[in-house]
């Protein structure tokens, strides 16, 4: 099975910065479901730590690298196919973080944020993939 390890990092790299943006326009009422003081956060944004961006990277590349793999097996390698990988891996990346923040008893708003950006990032990751073949596969199709 060939991986197309550029539309792997492409993927990645576009869920990383959909992240940026989700949270960004989610800003609000997501951080009201962090149960942090306001100074708490405050002091955080003051002396901001790249780990965490490091990590959701890393992250990002691991799903887009799952969601490859599972397009690799899948019959047809196209947008279609794509779209279903994604939102298979999505929805099991969702439904585990709202297993574990329904026991937190967070807000439902929260929990629809946080879950929602997974769903959503896969999703974009699995088209890209889907419409990006590995070369071997251009290659056959022709």
């Amino acid at each position: 099975m060939r991986l197309n390890w550029l539309a792997i990092l492409v993927s990645a790299v576009v869920d990383w910065i959909l992240g940026a943006v989700w949270f960004t326009v989610f800003a609000k009422a997501w951080t009201a479901g962090l149960r942090m003081a306001p100074e708490e956060i405050q002091a955080y944004k003051s002396h901001p730590n790249f780990w965490p961006y490091l990590i959701a990277l890393i992250c990002s590349f691991l799903l887009a690298y799952v969601i490859a793999r599972m397009l690799g097996k899948a019959e047809s390698h196209s947008l279609f196919g794509g779209i279903s990988v994604g939102i298979l891996i999505g929805l099991a990346t969702a439904v585990a973080m709202v297993t574990e923040m329904v026991f937190e008893v967070r807000p439902g708003s929260f929990i629809m944020i946080a879950a929602g950006y997974p769903f959503v990032g896969c999703i974009l990751m699995g088209i890209i993939l889907g419409v990006w073949k590995p070369k071997a596969l251009v290659a056959v199709a022709r």
